[in-house]
């Protein structure tokens, strides 16, 4: 995947609510990994994912620091983002299809999984179920192989002047710690510059024990957002 010439960064770090269904898509998952064990979402931002795969009868944890906010001022917080996304996404019309309004055309499936993922977050405050952990990358406070599934998308990679190379083996390193199969996408970053980084990355991996596998899949916010990164132990 090659950058795109024009194509403008989104800038600070964004809460995104990507629908479950791109979630599958974009980290290349069947039903049956959904279901195979526990998942953990990590960063979850304000997406119906975790929420879906406890719909279908799995699992789920969803871990990010944004989730330390009351349900009212999260809701605030998404709805201010999600604004951050349609005027970004406005401006970029060669890189994302626009409805007859101007508006992204995805920017309607991203509304309704915010409702979702708001409504679940409510729910879980309510019953301290647990299922939404204020958390952060590097570091997780689970035992090791507490998941089967470890989900993280459109953090690694995607933010290389707030973390450095250091932070992404860390934070690598410390997901395949505790689940046995990692998905990280996409590997660029919102502007469509790859990961420069990716195969000093990949070679520090390889000597700690880190199989890779990079995973042709479609994008779904972005088509070109082509790739993902599968992890496991050897």
């Amino acid at each position: 995947m090659s950058s795109t010439p024009g194509a403008s960064a989104i800038g600070d770090i964004v809460i995104t609510a990507r629908p479950a269904t791109d979630c599958v898509a974009q980290f290349a998952l069947s039903t049956d990994d959904l279901l195979a064990g526990p998942v953990l979402d990590c960063p979850g931002g304000a997406s119906d994912f975790a929420a879906t795969v406890r719909t279908l009868g799995g699992t789920a944890v969803s871990a990010d620091p944004v989730y330390s906010h009351s349900p009212s001022d999260l809701a605030r917080a998404v709805e201010r983002d999600l604004a951050r996304v349609r005027a970004w996404t406005a401006s970029q019309p060669d890189r994302f299809p626009l409805d007859g309004a101007g508006q992204w055309t995805h920017a309607h499936r991203w509304n309704t999984a915010a409702a979702t993922f708001l409504d679940d977050f409510r729910r879980d405050r309510a019953a301290t179920s647990g299922d939404y952990r204020a958390l952060s990358l590097p570091r997780l406070p689970f035992p090791d192989d507490s998941f089967t599934l470890a989900v993280s998308g459109f953090l690694l990679f995607t933010y290389p002047r707030h973390f450095d190379v250091a932070f992404h083996l860390t934070a690598i390193r410390e997901l395949v710690r505790v689940a046995a199969d990692v998905r990280v996408h996409p590997l660029n970053d919102s502007a469509r510059n790859p990961y420069p980084a990716l195969p000093r990355l990949l070679r520090h991996l390889t000597e700690a024990g880190i199989t890779s596998e990079l995973l042709t899949v479609q994008g779904q916010s972005d088509s070109r957002d082509n790739l993902t990164l599968k992890l496991t132990r050897r």
